[in-house]
C-alpha cells in the first residue's frame, strides 16, 4: 500500500511537471514567412495583414529613389504608442527580415528603400529600415523587436519579399 501511494505521488508530481513544461514552450507560428504580434498578455499571435506592394521608381537629375509602395492611406492593424511591440516570424533567412517605416501620401503608403546619387556616379545609399533586435524564439520562429520605440505611424514588416503591416496611433 505504501509502494502504491509513493507511485502515485510519483506520477502526480512528474505529471504536473511535464504539464508545466509544455506550458512554458513558446507559441510558434505553424507557417513559414509569415509576421505575428505577440501578444505578452495571453502569450498567443495575432497575425499581421499581409499586403501587395509594388515597387516605384523615381528618376532625377541628381538623385534618383527607389520605393516601396502599398494602396491605402493605413493598415487595419493597429497599436497604441507605448504597447510592447514584439513580433514572431519564421524564416529561414532571418537576417534578411526588415522592419520599415512609410509615410502617407495621399491614398497610399510609401517608403523610401534605396537613393543612387549622382547621374554618372552611380553612388548607392540602400535603407536599412528601423533598427531592430532579432533573436531565436523557441524551435524555429524568431522575434523581432525595434531597438526604440516607435513613433506614430505605418510601418511593415518585410519577410522574404512579403509585407505585414501594422500602425501606431496616440
Amino acid at each position: 500500500m505504501r509502494n502504491l501511494a509513493l507511485v502515485l505521488l510519483l506520477f502526480f508530481i512528474l505529471g504536473s511537471c511535464g504539464a508545466q513544461s509544455a506550458a512554458s514552450k513558446p507559441v510558434e507560428p505553424e507557417v513559414i514567412g509569415e509576421a505575428f504580434l505577440l501578444d505578452s498578455s495571453g502569450q498567443t499571435l495575432k497575425p499581421l495583414p499581409e499586403e501587395p506592394w509594388k515597387a516605384q521608381g523615381k528618376p532625377g537629375w541628381s538623385t534618383a529613389t527607389g520605393s516601396i509602395q502599398i494602396s491605402g492611406d493605413r493598415s487595419t492593424f493597429r497599436l497604441k504608442t507605448g504597447d510592447k511591440i514584439e513580433f514572431i516570424f519564421k524564416t529561414g533567412q532571418p537576417e534578411n527580415v526588415r522592419l520599415w517605416p512609410f509615410i502617407q501620401k495621399k491614398s497610399l503608403r510609401q517608403c523610401d528603400v534605396v537613393k543612387i546619387k549622382g547621374r554618372y556616379s552611380k553612388e548607392r545609399e540602400t535603407s536599412q529600415g528601423v533598427p531592430v533586435e532579432i533573436t531565436k524564439f523557441g524551435d524555429s520562429s524568431y522575434k523581432l523587436v525595434p531597438k526604440s520605440p516607435l513613433g506614430l505611424g505605418e510601418y511593415a514588416i518585410d519577410v522574404a519579399g512579403k509585407l505585414f503591416t501594422f500602425g501606431i496611433d496616440q
